[in-house]
């Protein structure tokens, strides 16, 4: 569903639902009343069109969509190629898209303005000044304390006290893997892993090909399943992984994670592998949420700070409960945790390094 609000939004604007945005407050909290599951305001300011400057209400109707509405600039180039007639003029390119993934801030100002909107939404604006980082600098990296197996972990360089972040100058670097590429990467790697060791049923030069993608694959797969962590905010599945020492962070098996939300009180063995959290059921906090769309990067790689002083030379400890991103995954990742925590089963980093050992 798409709808011409006949307006232009600005920062002097108030609150969606208020004065002359009364009707585009209430409509988009209408949309998401009656079942639209994802809803975006994006703004064309273009003379060339037949509307003038305008914004528009873009409603989905499953929040599955949304890795749609986010398709990539080769994705958007393809379908208009596949999609439009040869003797029509063309008005819209993929960058035009792309431009119209993230709402302009006057629509994100106007939409944290309104009070019945969650706090949490519009509280992921930015990093907090409030809040101190250890830089990269006051870190290094080791072999863990976790176990045997547990591989590389970081430590302090420094004490560090309660209540602060950890790596946050570099946690922007992290890369993004968009629903449809890692889509593409994981069916990729599934495909090249059923068929590497199928070398009777190609010829050489085929089996070389996929012996190849194998290789390539396994590295990305290996990437995104070790060192990151997927989430389904998007709509479908899709991925972050960190570039820097982060990635080393390992898991504090019985509650013993000093780096973590605020609000996490649990471990892999208090939780319930049948039972995942409601919040791994829900996307982002309403159907209409252009805080959120602005901010998507920053909600996915900040947040935790340390729970306790840590002590100079002590292992910084991540809860990767706190990892987990799709209902879907809890119960093999929470019996996953709980294998490695006890000691009968490796890591997939572990696992991958122990295999090519002995390969």
């Amino acid at each position: 569903l798409v709808l011409n609000t006949d307006t232009i939004i600005t920062h002097k604007d108030p609150a969606l639902g208020i004065g002359r945005l009364n009707v585009l407050g209430r409509v988009t909290d209408f949309l998401g009343e009656v079942g639209y599951e994802s809803v975006h305001l994006y703004q064309d300011e273009s003379s060339s069109n037949d509307f003038g400057a305008r914004s528009f209400l873009v409603a989905l109707k499953s929040a599955e969509s949304r890795a749609d509405w986010y398709s990539n600039e080769a994705e958007v180039n393809l379908r208009l190629h596949q999609r439009i007639s040869r003797s029509e003029s063309l008005e819209f390119d993929s960058p035009t898209m792309l431009k119209y993934q993230t709402p302009p801030k006057a629509i994100e100002t106007v939409f944290c303005r309104d009070t019945n909107v969650e706090a949490e939404e519009c509280g992921i604006r930015g990093f907090d000044p409030e809040v101190v980082n250890v830089p990269y600098s006051d870190l290094s990296v080791g072999k863990s304390t976790m176990g045997e197996y547990s591989g590389r972990g970081i430590f302090a360089k420094t004490d560090i006290p309660k209540g602060r972040a950890v790596g946050m100058e570099k946690s922007w670097l992290s890369y993004f893997i968009y629903p449809s590429a890692h889509s593409i990467i994981m069916e990729l790697y599934y495909w090249a892993d059923e068929n590497e060791d199928d070398e009777e049923d190609f010829v050489e030069e085929v089996f070389e090909s996929v012996s190849a993608v194998v290789g390539f694959s396994e590295a990305l797969a290996l990437s995104l399943s070790g060192y990151g962590f997927w989430s389904s905010l998007l709509g479908r599945s899709h991925s972050t992984v960190d570039s820097g020492l982060m990635m080393f962070c390992n898991h504090g098996c019985n509650g013993t994670y000093n780096l973590c939300h605020d609000d996490a009180n649990d471990s892999e063995d208090s939780v319930d592998p049948d039972q995942p959290p409601e919040s791994l059921s829900s996307t982002w906090g309403s159907a209409f949420s252009p805080a959120f769309e602005r901010n998507l990067r920053q909600a996915l790689i900040s947040g935790d700070k340390t729970n306790r002083d840590i002590k100079k030379g002590e292992e910084i400890l991540c809860n990767y409960l706190e990892f987990i991103g799709r209902a879907s995954d809890w119960e093999a990742d929470v019996r996953g945790l709980q294998g490695q925590c006890a000691g009968t089963e490796l890591g997939e980093i572990s696992f991958y390094e122990r295999e090519k050992q002995q390969a």
